[in-house]
């Protein structure tokens, strides 16, 4: 039964007069989703805080509590109020210079628009973990970034390095040599110690968590392109803006997640892209199908072969009609369904994919707009249940056909879902729907707007008569 107060707490037409009965009936679990609820009112919210198990940070940092209404007990109360900018500027001055660091940390990360004065508190605050959360602020102005350039702790500069806003050149020497002078606490030298003489592996740190911002210029990276720590390289082979060279040294690199994620970067050239459907390791030559300029000739052969991402891959989205036309006449089933997953497809080759033979084709193509109600029809006829799934995920499904998947017995229970959803299903579909065993289709059945309200009514009573 919670399973269906769950879905009718998620659905956008109860009416005003069930919300208190609902969250009165219901569950902690039927109050959480009432609690997130897009539309949650003032009044709606002020109803949930008379309850225990309900997030109340949750309701107050979306601004559905008033000032008037927030608890003042409970710092995280205030943290929300501020985040959702509510406080006023002098209880967020008070959390700045509250006793418990966590408080101030959690103020820099999560709350944006502070005051400068407040953000220049945090970024020099006394706790290495503060001023490293004030780092990270897309809001830093340019002389508290210098000044946090140099201070004394590698977390910090760490956290300013991956900073995207920050000036390319203050990132270019934090890049290049951690800034100078070098740390003073580098826990990442010596974890049993705070203090160590020989700083190298905390300004490694440093130049590392610069060489992953896209922001950084390009020209220092070289030096890194090898590196060992792969997280490094991987997130510079994602770079469009390196120089080719670069790219042919990543290309080469021995962790083959650096290759992967090089493969799929659409600034490498058709040469690199050949190059690397050789590669010996079969991720990276799969990853080189969702790279935009693959030739359409290596995605025919792989996908032959192989099972390919779902999805419509980039290489499909770039294709002409013509090439779109030779997908389509394959003999390959997996290339014709890439091609069918394509969303703007002429209609002459929508309806050609709705007479496809192959089931897979059929699933990638059952879901697009143009095909109409007849048509959606004898595919259910040709492929039966192993589609209805597909088909309920077109937005033009007619009523009729939504009833006649959901009454046939072999229907799988995965199509039932997409058919609880959809907007067009009648009402005593959603209705019968509501019985099902899978938790997953009452939910989306008891969350369906065409659920009449006499029926919410009902059920909501029941589950308090219970």
């Amino acid at each position: 039964m919670q399973d269906v107060m769950a879905g009718i707490a998620a659905n956008p037409a109860l009416p005003e007069r069930l919300f208190e009965p609902l969250a009165k009936t219901g569950d902690e679990d039927v109050r959480r989703v009432l609690t997130y609820r897009e539309d949650l009112s003032e009044r709606q919210a002020c109803i949930l805080l008379a309850y225990d198990d309900v997030d109340v940070h949750s309701l107050i940092a979306r601004g559905k509590v008033p000032w008037a209404e927030v608890p003042r007990h409970d710092s995280s109360f205030l943290l929300a109020a501020a985040q959702a900018g509510i406080a006023p500027t002098e209880v967020v001055r008070g959390l700045a210079v509250h006793h418990d660091p966590e408080v101030r940390g959690e103020l820099a990360s999560y709350v944006t628009g502070l005051p400068p004065d407040v953000l220049a508190i945090l970024a020099r605050d006394p706790d290495p973990s503060v001023a490293e959360a004030a780092a990270e602020s897309s809001e830093l102005p340019a002389d508290l970034a210098e000044e946090l350039a140099r201070h004394p702790h590698v977390v910090v500069r760490v956290s300013l390095a991956h900073n995207d806003r920050i000036a390319p050149a203050l990132l270019a020497a934090l890049l290049a040599d951690g800034v100078s002078p070098a740390p003073t606490r580098c826990a990442a030298c010596h974890p049993r110690t705070e203090r160590c003489s020989d700083h190298t592996a905390g300004i490694r740190r440093i130049r590392l968590a610069a060489a992953t911002n896209p922001a950084v210029p390009p020209a220092g990276l070289e030096d890194l392109l090898d590196a060992d720590e792969t997280g490094a390289p991987a997130e510079i082979a994602e770079r469009t803006d390196l120089p080719a060279a670069f790219h042919a040294r990543l290309a080469t690199h021995p962790a083959a997640l650096v290759r992967e994620t090089l493969a799929r970067n659409p600034s490498i050239g058709e040469p690199l892209i050949l190059q690397l459907t050789e590669d010996p390791d079969p991720g990276v030559r799969l990853a080189v199908a969702e790279n935009p300029s693959v030739p359409l000739s290596y995605l025919t052969t792989l996908a032959g072969r192989r099972r390919l991402p779902d999805g419509p891959l980039p290489r499909i989205l770039n294709a002409t009609e013509h090439e779109l036309h030779a997908l389509a006449t394959s003999r390959v089933a997996q290339a014709r369904a890439l091609a069918a997953a394509r969303p703007d497809l002429p209609a002459r080759l929508v309806d050609r994919f709705a007479k496809d033979s192959d089931i897979g084709v059929a699933r990638k193509i059952a879901p697009h707009p143009r095909l109409a109600g007849h048509q959606l029809a004898d595919m259910a006829d040709r492929h039966g249940p192993p589609v209805y799934g597909a088909i309920a995920q077109n937005p033009g499904c007619p009523a009729t056909l939504l009833r006649r998947m959901a009454r046939d017995i072999g229907s799988a229970r995965r199509a039932l879902r997409p058919i609880a959803a959809h907007p067009d299903s009648p009402p005593d579909v959603i209705e019968g729907l509501l019985a099902n065993p899978d938790p997953r289709v009452v939910h989306a059945a008891a969350a369906h707007p065409a659920l009449p309200v006499e029926t919410m009514e009902r059920l909501i009573n029941r589950a308090a008569a219970s």
